[in-house]
């Protein structure tokens, strides 16, 4: 019973969006895919609002990116607690909003993630985007699928189909260059020809400085991905409404925690990323890790805190393995939670590596090791990046009796009812 009447209230908050969106029309600009699709919307949205001052941009700083967060992210609504109870009182304040509420912004970026099939088709029922942007496509969420990552793939691709005006995909997804002869509207690949930037430290900390279109642009991110993001970003500016004049932009991006945050403390650097993990985002970390080691810490060793890849369906096996290949170069590595030291142990006791390995099943005790690693070999400073999935692994833990309280507040899942539910999981291991 419950089921049918939250089926009969997902469909009554659709009608709702419908009607607000056909009474305010705003530019909608839809992100997804499987990685990267927060930072990228979270980008896009900063370098809109940084280049102009005349238009209205939004978009969530929250995660709402399914069937009820789209929903809410039209309606603006940040705070919610979920209970039958609650979404009863917020269906009634989307009503009256839908009906009386004026218009809000002039630009909605939102993000879509679907993790099951018809996904797709229930949010392109409350609104089609403007312009599409697909970032990278990876297997996590994909165990629902009966077809896996290629179910998931077709399921996805509805949205550059539904784009009025323009769609963004990368260069290097074959699924997408096979079948854009299908796009109803224009298409530019990203990732393609991404500007060469230099990696430099000055009083703000790291930044990225290249040159696009003979104009000199820096941003406080690090990665080849948050270079191609901004890129898109200047990109969709001009297809909305100016060109890019200014000589030089200088870009300061404010992330959610726990995507690639730098905290230096005792000489060490720590970098979280402890927010999700997938296979491909768990390469791009590391990369940028190394990167940061090679151009700046160069006498910094590296110590790696890796938990779990959850939700990538049969490519657990594969995708824990591989890991072998692009972590050769640690100093001490640490493993949370069994997948790890099923698969990506055994790999790492064939090669030549004679490190520190530690493995374990709580972030908890992985902070004890690291600890008293860092305590025993303080003659050394270390770079030590931290990440996982978040389901049960909570690889900010490791990490936070490193910092201060001042900087502990900037790690994911810091308030109150996450903490609760942190303890009562340990405590029950």
């Amino acid at each position: 019973m419950k089921q049918k009447l939250l089926k009969i209230l997902y469909k009554f908050l659709a009608f709702c969006s419908r009607i607000y969106l056909v009474r305010t029309k705003p530019i909608v600009i839809w992100v997804t895919w499987s990685v990267g699709k927060t930072s990228c919307r979270l980008v896009v949205s900063q370098v809109l609002e940084q280049v102009q001052n005349e238009k209205i941009i939004y978009t969530s700083p929250k995660n709402y990116n399914s069937e009820l967060g789209l929903v809410f992210s039209i309606f603006k609504i940040e705070e919610y607690n979920p209970s039958f109870k609650n979404l009863l009182r917020v269906s009634w304040l989307i009503f009256k909003k839908s009906l009386l509420q004026k218009k809000q912004y002039d630009i909605l970026i939102a993000e879509y993630w679907i993790d099951s099939p018809r996904d797709m088709d229930f949010l392109l029922s409350i609104m089609k985007p403007y312009i599409g942007v697909l970032t990278k496509l990876d297997s996590v969420h994909s165990e629902n699928f009966d077809r896996g990552i290629t179910e998931l793939w077709e399921d996805k691709f509805k949205l550059l189909l539904a784009s009025k005006n323009k769609v963004y995909f990368n260069a290097w997804d074959s699924f997408a260059l096979e079948n854009s002869s299908l796009l109803s509207c224009s298409y530019e690949k990203i990732f393609a020809s991404t500007p060469k930037a230099d990696l430099k430290h000055g009083d703000k900390g790291i930044f990225q400085k290249f040159l696009y279109k003979k104009k000199s642009i820096s941003v406080n991110l690090l990665g080849e991905e948050n270079i191609e993001y901004t890129v898109l970003a200047l990109k969709i500016a001009g297809e909305i409404w100016f060109k890019i004049e200014r000589e030089n932009y200088d870009f300061h991006f404010n992330l959610q925690p726990g995507r690639f945050s730098i905290f230096e403390r005792n000489e060490n650097i720590f970098i979280d990323s402890s927010y999700n993990a997938s296979p491909e985002s768990m390469k791009k970390v590391i990369e940028n890790t190394k990167l940061i080691q090679q151009k700046i810490y160069q006498n910094h060793k590296i110590i790696y805190v890796l938990g779990d890849m959850r939700e990538i369906w049969e490519e657990r096996f594969s995708a824990h393995e591989s890991l072998a290949q692009l972590i050769q170069d640690w100093e001490s590595v640490i493993l949370i939670w069994p997948d790890m030291y099923k698969y990506l142990l055994p790999k790492l006791k064939e090669g030549i590596f004679t490190g520190d390995i530690h493995s374990t099943l709580s972030a908890r005790e992985g902070w004890i090791h690291l600890k008293k690693y860092l305590k025993d070999n303080s003659e050394c400073a270390y770079i030590v990046l931290f990440k996982g999935s978040q389901n049960t692994i909570f690889t900010e833990e490791a990490l936070a009796v490193q910092l201060l309280a001042a900087q502990r507040k900037n790690l994911p899942r810091q308030t109150e009812d996450w903490m609760k539910k942190k303890d009562e999981f340990f405590k029950s291991l």
